[in-house]
C-alpha cells in the first residue's frame, strides 16, 4: 500500500510547477490583452463597460488556462487572478498616459507662437524713447507672465491626473480627486467581473441528463 504522505510530497513539486508555468503564461498573456485594450478605438472604450468587459476576458482567460495546465482554481488562484487583474488594468493606464503625454507634447511643438514671439524679443533693440520703452517692458512682461502661465498648463496636462479628467471628460467635468475615484470604481468592478468569470468557467456543469439515464435504467431492470 502506497504511503498518503509520500504521494503528497511527490505532487508538491509538480502542483508548484504548474502554478510557475500559469503565472509566468498568465503575466504574458495579461501584457498581451493590456497592450490590445490600449490600442482599440476611443469608441469602444466605453467608461464603466470597457473595465467590466476587461476583467470578463481575463477571468475567463485565466481561469481557463488554470485548468487546462492541470490546477484547481481555489482561493489562492482567485487572489492571483485579482493580482493579474489589478497589475493588467495598472499596464494600461501607465500607456494610456504615456501616449496621451505624446499627443499633448505634439500639440505644444505645432504652436510655434511663444518660439517667435521670444525671438523677436531677443533679437530685437528695445526702443529709446521712455514712454516707448515702457509700453516695450509692459508688453516684456505680459509675454513672459503668458510664458509662465503655458508652461505650467503644459506641466499639468503632462501629469497623469490630467489624463484621468480628459478620459471622463465626454461624460462628466470633473476635478481631482474624483477622476482617480472613478478609475478606482472602475478597477474593482474589473475585479469583480474577472472572479465572477473565473467562477462561470470552472463551474462543474449540471448533469440535465442523468435523471432520463437513471430512469432508463430502471425501467430496463424492472422489464428483465
Amino acid at each position: 500500500m502506497s504511503d498518503p504522505t509520500s504521494e503528497v510530497q511527490s505532487e508538491s513539486p509538480g502542483s508548484r510547477s504548474g502554478f510557475l508555468s500559469w503565472l509566468i503564461i498568465g503575466l504574458i498573456l495579461m501584457t498581451a490583452l493590456s497592450l490590445l485594450a490600449v490600442h482599440l478605438p476611443e469608441r469602444l472604450k466605453l467608461i464603466l463597460v470597457y473595465a467590466v468587459v476587461y476583467g470578463l476576458v481575463a477571468g475567463a482567460m485565466l481561469s481557463t488556462l488554470a485548468v487546462k495546465t492541470g490546477l484547481t482554481v481555489t482561493r489562492g488562484i482567485l487572489l492571483t487572478i485579482v493580482i493579474l487583474t489589478i497589475a493588467g488594468q495598472g499596464l494600461v493606464l501607465y500607456l494610456s498616459h504615456q501616449r496621451y503625454q505624446a499627443a499633448t507634447l505634439r500639440q505644444f511643438k505645432l504652436d510655434q507662437t511663444t518660439l517667435v514671439i521670444d525671438r523677436m524679443f531677443a533679437t530685437g533693440e528695445p526702443p529709446e524713447d521712455p514712454q516707448a520703452r515702457k509700453e516695450y517692458d509692459q508688453v516684456l512682461e505680459q509675454f513672459q507672465a503668458a510664458k509662465k502661465e503655458r508652461q505650467e498648463k503644459k506641466e499639468h496636462l503632462l501629469k497623469i491626473s490630467s489624463y484621468l479628467e480628459h478620459r471622463i471628460s465626454p461624460v462628466a467635468r470633473l476635478n481631482a480627486p474624483w477622476p482617480l475615484l472613478f478609475w478606482l470604481v472602475e478597477l474593482t468592478l474589473c475585479c469583480v467581473a474577472a472572479v465572477w468569470a473565473s467562477r462561470q468557467v470552472t463551474q462543474p456543469a449540471t448533469p440535465d441528463s442523468e435523471p432520463i439515464e437513471t430512469a432508463q435504467t430502471d425501467q430496463e431492470s424492472t422489464e428483465s
